[in-house]
This record gives structure tokens, C-alpha cells and sequence, in this order.
């Protein structure tokens, strides 16, 4: 089952005031938040997803701003986060 998603408004920490949202899918194995409404860097939304690999020894997590200016790109970056 998936979990129904929490929205709060919060600061960034470039002072803005956007929505927030997060949920988890998967079980509980991926999660997933949403910080809608930025006004920086053009305007856009950021989709973040956090989940764990090679038998929970490495966390990834994925971060993407979808721009709301038409034409625009998306930016992608990945994280990979090994234990020791």
C-alpha cells in the first residue's frame, strides 16, 4: 500500500515560502516530496525521491526541478550514499 501525502507550507532555505508535499510508495520503501511553487531559478517545482539499494547499503536520492517556464529543461542530479 501507499501512504496518503502530508502538505505543509514551509521556508526554504532560500527564503521562500512554498507547498510541501510527501508521501511514501512502495510499501514504505521509496519516498517521495514535493516543494511546489518556487519562484527562484525561474520558477519551477522540485521532485525529490529517497530509497535504498544494494540491500539497504546505499541510499539514492534523486532531485529534480521541473521548470515552469515552456522550453525549459528539466535539472537532474542523483546522490549516492554509501555506509561504511
Amino acid at each position: 500500500d501507499d501512504y496518503r501525502p502530508e502538505h505543509v507550507t514551509i521556508r526554504t532555505a532560500d527564503d521562500e515560502t512554498v507547498q510541501a508535499e510527501a508521501w511514501w510508495e512502495d510499501n514504505g520503501a521509496v519516498h517521495i516530496s514535493w516543494l511546489r511553487g518556487v519562484e527562484k531559478y525561474g520558477g519551477g517545482d522540485f521532485e525529490s525521491k529517497r530509497y535504498l539499494e544494494d540491500d539497504g547499503n546505499t541510499l539514492v536520492c534523486e532531485s529534480i526541478f521541473h521548470p515552469k517556464q515552456e522550453g525549459r529543461r528539466q535539472a537532474r542530479v542523483t546522490w549516492k550514499f554509501l555506509r561504511k
